[in-house]
This record gives structure tokens, C-alpha cells and sequence, in this order.
């Protein structure tokens, strides 16, 4: 486990910097190159999983907490409404809150 202070001898800091490839390196290619294969030989390991497929189908509608289509859910609104009466409601107390708002400072 890490800690969320950091210390002079942190290791794990120490080791990011390192990894750290600057533009003006003169062997910024070969550090590239080094820190490919390292990637590559930790995807091979199998400790990763494979990527989830994206949902590539039309833009679904607008829902309250903002989820978008993907791997467990393919953007078809299967409810009986209550998600479009709460969406309504949201939208157009901020339109009724912007319009009182527009009202009151037209003089100004």
C-alpha cells in the first residue's frame, strides 16, 4: 500500500521521473524504444484484461446521470417515462430560473 504523502526517498516518485522522456534528450528514442518493450512484455503477462467493446451506434438520449452507452448498456431507454418526467422537470426549472434571471437584470 502507498501512502498519499510523499517523501524525499520515494521510490515509486523517483522511478516516474524517471520514465519521463524529455523532448531534448538526445536518447529519447532509445528510452521510446525501452519503454515499448516494457509495455509490451507487461501486456503479454496477462495481468491485464482485454479491452471492453464501445457502443458505436446513434447518440442515445440525454439520461440523469449521464451514462453513456457501452459494454453493459446499448442506449435504448427500456423505462416507462419517469427518466424523461425528471430530465423535463430539471431542464425547465434552469430555463424558468434563466428566464427570471434575463427579466430582472433587462434594465440594468
Amino acid at each position: 500500500t502507498s501512502t498519499f504523502a510523499r517523501s524525499i526517498n520515494d521510490e515509486r516518485l523517483e522511478e516516474e521521473r524517471k520514465n519521463i522522456i524529455y523532448a531534448e534528450d538526445p536518447m529519447a528514442s532509445q528510452a521510446f524504444q525501452q519503454q515499448q518493450q516494457k509495455q509490451q512484455q507487461h501486456n503479454t503477462s496477462g495481468n491485464q484484461a482485454p479491452p471492453k467493446p464501445m457502443y458505436k451506434g446513434p447518440s442515445p438520449k440525454p439520461n440523469r446521470f449521464q451514462i453513456l452507452p457501452g459494454y453493459r448498456w446499448d442506449g435504448i431507454d427500456r423505462g416507462n417515462g419517469f427518466e424523461d418526467l425528471v430530465l423535463g422537470r430539471t431542464y425547465s426549472k434552469q430555463r424558468k430560473q434563466e428566464e427570471s434571471y434575463r427579466w430582472s437584470s433587462a434594465d440594468m
